[in-house]
């Protein structure tokens, strides 16, 4: 696959629009006004008539597309043109719709407020394992990544703190979405942050230790 092809961007297109095209096929079947937003108890929150849905939710859904699409143009160290990133581009795209495609279908199908919820924290664990398999293997560059001082002084500690950032990611990803399936609801939304707290702070714990000790090895 190449990283920069007519097929991608038609697969990335189609992706995109299969919310909306799913809305079109259950327009008149919703209700003039519906939820766009749920609080952590998965109970609607936020309303708005259909067609503001639409155009917002499309709105966003072409920003993300465009932002993606061209910001390793915006790279000046060209770190972002691989097949990861291309990887990483699906697995944000595919998830995204996904959880716009299951907002959709609870304004044509209540149903109860934690399902919904579950659902919705599922799949972000999914999107978090997906991009901790990109960061994995991301060279240093100015817009994705685990960006402290440190990984940005220093290649090394930029390698290293990615290495372990990314499989935390995925791991922390993973149990996240065994978490918001299984855990009982008391539980639930603690557990997760807890599992959130630890993914992205040992991270930067990290890359400022190995940095302090890199620099103290140069200076010996």
């Amino acid at each position: 696959m190449k990283t920069n092809s007519t097929s991608i961007e038609i697969l990335m297109i189609a992706i995109m629009l299969a919310p909306l095209a799913y809305l079109g096929t259950i327009w008149n079947q919703l209700p003039a006004e519906i939820a766009i937003h749920y609080d952590l108890h998965g109970n609607p929150n936020d309303w708005q008539r259909k067609e503001t849905a639409a155009l917002l939710i499309g709105g966003l859904s072409v920003f993300l597309y465009l932002v993606l699409r061209f910001l390793p143009a915006l790279d000046p160290r060209g770190q972002l043109k691989t097949l990861n990133y291309q990887k990483l581009r699906f697995a944000v795209t595919l998830l995204f719709a996904a959880i716009m495609g299951w907002l959709f279908y609870l304004a044509g199908h209540p149903t109860d407020g934690m399902v919904s919820t579950e659902v919705i924290l599922a799949l972000v664990g999914l999107l978090l394992a997906g991009m901790g398999n990109y960061l994995i293997t991301v060279k240093p560059n100015w817009f994705v990544g685990i960006r402290t001082p440190w990984t940005l002084e220093s290649d090394a500690v930029w390698r290293k703190t990615h290495r372990l950032g990314g499989r935390l990611m995925v791991g922390g990803g993973l149990l996240i979405t065994v978490l918001a399936l299984v855990v009982p609801t008391s539980y639930k939304i603690g557990s997760i942050m807890g599992v959130l707290a630890i993914t992205i702070l040992i991270p930067v714990i990290y890359s400022y230790i190995f940095y302090r000790q890199e620099k103290a090895h140069q200076l010996n």
